[in-house]
């Protein structure tokens, strides 16, 4: 594994979430690295571009897929885990905002 005090500039970082009807849906996102925080180890992402769209969801979830879609140039803290590939499994919650895991700032910045 590469030395975590020298992070790469980009990662793919893969998102995944259970639906109320027990499916799963992921994504993956294109995530530039800000920074690594070695007594958490977590890094700070941007992500950039969603790399993959779920493609199991049908016509009728265009608001899942735009609530997907709006992470692309959000902000969040991910274990050093997705570096690795693993698929952080995330609550629907997330998605809409009810729980903070993403952010539109910088958070180390926050007011």
């Amino acid at each position: 594994m590469a030395d975590k005090d020298a992070p790469q500039e980009h990662i793919a970082v893969s998102l995944g979430w259970r639906l109320a009807d027990d499916r799963w849906v992921k994504a993956t996102y294109d995530a530039r690295v800000v920074s690594y925080e070695a007594d958490k180890d977590r890094w700070l992402v941007v992500l950039e571009d969603q790399l993959t769209t779920p493609a199991d969801l049908a016509g009728e979830d265009a608001e899942l897929r735009g609530l997907i879609a709006s992470l692309a140039g959000k902000w969040a803290y991910v274990p050093a885990a997705a570096r690795d590939g693993v698929t952080l499994p995330l609550k629907y919650a997330t998605l809409t905002g009810a729980i903070r895991f993403f952010y539109a700032g910088d958070p180390r910045r926050r007011d």
